[in-house]
């Protein structure tokens, strides 16, 4: 009887003891951290969680299809980076095209071939990102620029992205999107502009000429690359931008000029200027540039890293 209680007791002991000296043995002779833990557990990285089927859907809503295959590699490593960056800050990921969005889109004839090229392009840069000082580079991109692209430290007012810097992105010039004109009544243009005018202005906008109007609105400031980053209306000061998404205009880089009583506004461009030119883009691939070259050219001082190695 002794001995069977005493079995009975030894084997007890030996399951309690041993979580005691698992923990032991992994703490060591010091405490450890949870980061400490993660590197002994194998901790997953965004890169690690990082799902590269999304990417095809991603592609397809930011680029046209008639697009050059290297261009499309070239958008493939945008959209690997701004997702990468933005599950490292818990960020929302860029939004991307169902399947059955892009059948619709395309039609199902088409979808096949596109979607194929999607894959492969996704397939040929696999893992490949963009970071500037071990960081993933926020990767702005737009549809076509005013003939230069922009310094974001014009844009921003900071130095917080030094790889987006202004480029020669003349290429652009021949783009539908290069050059758009608007006409605008007086009446029109302060009833769209709404708060930018004066309610005095606004009561009276039947009575007011374009000349009126043009002599309380002058630019303060524009880039070198025509965008324009600061303007007075009234007296009170406001962003291109602020204008430019007030009006609905394709980009800020604009000018106004009375023509036969109305208000002509052009603008040059499609999107905010800042990072690669899609248009500018397709035009490197026709000329030979690789993916690589296309992105260096756009943003500055870059380094391309390869995950899952």
């Amino acid at each position: 009887m002794k001995h069977f209680l005493y079995r009975i007791f030894c084997a007890g002991a030996f399951f309690i003891l041993i979580p005691i000296v698992f923990t032991l043995l992994i703490q060591g002779s010091g405490e450890r951290t949870i980061e400490d833990m993660n590197g002994i557990l194998g901790a997953e990285t965004e890169a690690d969680l990082f799902d590269e089927d999304i990417l095809p859907g991603i592609i397809a809503n930011e680029i046209s299809m008639e697009t050059e295959s290297e261009a499309i590699k070239a958008q493939a490593v945008i959209a690997r980076t701004n997702c990468l960056r933005a599950m490292e800050r818990g960020e929302v990921l860029p939004e991307g095209l169902t399947k059955g969005e892009m059948i619709r889109m395309w039609g199902q004839e088409s979808f096949s071939e596109y979607y194929s090229r999607l894959e492969s392009s996704v397939e040929a840069t696999k893992g490949v990102a963009m970071v500037y000082d071990a960081e993933y580079i926020r990767a702005d991109f737009y549809r076509s620029s005013a003939g230069y692209t922009r310094n974001a430290a014009d844009f921003y007012g900071n130095e917080e992205y030094p790889y987006l810097k202004s480029t020669d992105c003349r290429m652009d010039l021949p783009s539908e999107d290069f050059l758009k004109v608007v006409f605008y009544t007086p009446e029109k243009f302060i009833e769209q502009g709404g708060d930018l005018f004066s309610e005095e202005t606004r009561q009276a906008a039947a009575e007011k000429t374009a000349a009126e109007l043009l002599s309380v609105i002058e630019i303060t400031k524009r880039e070198d690359a025509g965008y324009v980053t600061e303007l007075s209306v009234e007296g009170n000061l406001h962003s291109g931008e602020e204008v430019r998404l007030a009006y609905d205009w394709n980009s800020s880089a604009f000018s106004f000029q009375e023509v036969d009583g109305e208000i002509r506004v052009m603008t040059k461009g499609l999107g905010h200027g800042l990072g690669l030119s899609l248009y500018g883009a397709n035009e490197l691939a026709k000329e030979g540039f690789s993916y690589k070259d296309i992105l260096k050219y756009f943003y500055s001082e870059i380094e391309f890293v390869t995950q899952y190695d």
